[in-house]
């Protein structure tokens, strides 16, 4: 697919997790407000803000279940555009070579602010109240405003991933989103752009501790936080953060803080 825009309005919590793209994502934010990650950089966002995503850049927008409408939803709108799209488009029309061209080789995130904000806006809710080939000419109006930098500021970079410590903030950054579930080290070592071998190599001698053992750290610190608000049970707890087995999650706890949950909690 070329290019996809959606407008959505639903709840907080089923917007999508930590993820990267192949394309471009352009958000506007018309509901909602919370913590949003964008590569190495994690910051408050609120309703109104307009960023662009370069392709291959992890980002997640976190919203804030206090932030939404009457409904509880959130709502935003949202273009993807793949790199075959702009090339069409450059092909197309030449004469906006330079401003298509700066689009393709952005590898930063940015968000709009003045005058280029509020063009992109009124841009994105034109093209929301049209139909099929209705868009084209806004589309490409769109384009042309993103491709033209002026009013924009930039959060992170591609480029930024790269140093030791910025890849173990990008994995740490992923444990954060997806500690309840399953992450396998083919997974994570994927996802640091690095094979099996050399992802629990470089992990070992940078955390003096294998990936397993330090996931298993990151859960029980996140377990403690649950069962000291003392509402959950200790098998709810276990499963919250990510032990199927509550059993294991016991030994692991003890193994680990010489006590039980159960024990700790009431202490």
């Amino acid at each position: 697919m070329y290019y996809q825009f959606d407008h959505v309005r639903l709840s907080p919590d089923k917007q999508i997790g930590l993820h990267t793209q192949p394309g471009f994502e352009i958000s506007y934010i018309i509901i909602g407000c919370g913590t949003r990650i964008l590569g190495t950089v994690t910051e408050h966002f609120e309703t109104g803000e307009v960023v662009l995503v370069p392709p291959g850049l992890p980002h997640l927008w976190q919203f804030d279940p206090g932030c939404t409408d009457a409904g509880g939803c959130i709502e935003n709108i949202t273009f993807h555009f793949s790199q075959t799209f702009l090339d069409r488009l450059l092909s197309a029309f030449p004469d906006l070579s330079a401003d298509i061209l700066r689009l393709k080789e952005l590898t930063e995130a940015v968000s709009f602010t003045g005058e280029r904000q509020s063009a992109i806006i009124e841009t994105m809710h034109q093209i929301d109240a049209l139909d099929g080939q209705e868009r084209v000419p806004e589309l490409l109006r769109l384009v042309l405003l993103m491709s033209r930098l002026r009013d924009s500021r930039p959060i992170s970079s591609l480029s930024a991933i790269g140093s030791p410590e910025k890849r173990l903030e990008k994995i740490r950054i992923y444990v954060s989103c997806n500690y309840a579930r399953n992450i396998s080290i083919d997974e994570i070592a994927s996802y640091a752009g690095m094979n099996r071998t050399s992802f629990c190599s470089f992990f070992k001698r940078h955390v003096g501790k294998t990936f397993s053992h330090a996931l298993n750290d990151f859960r029980i610190e996140r377990a403690c936080e649950l069962l000291a608000k003392g509402d959950a049970s200790v098998s709810d707890v276990a499963a919250l953060c990510g032990f199927k087995d509550p059993a294991y999650f016991i030994k692991t706890f003890k193994k680990t803080l010489g006590t039980t949950p159960a024990k700790w909690k009431n202490h």
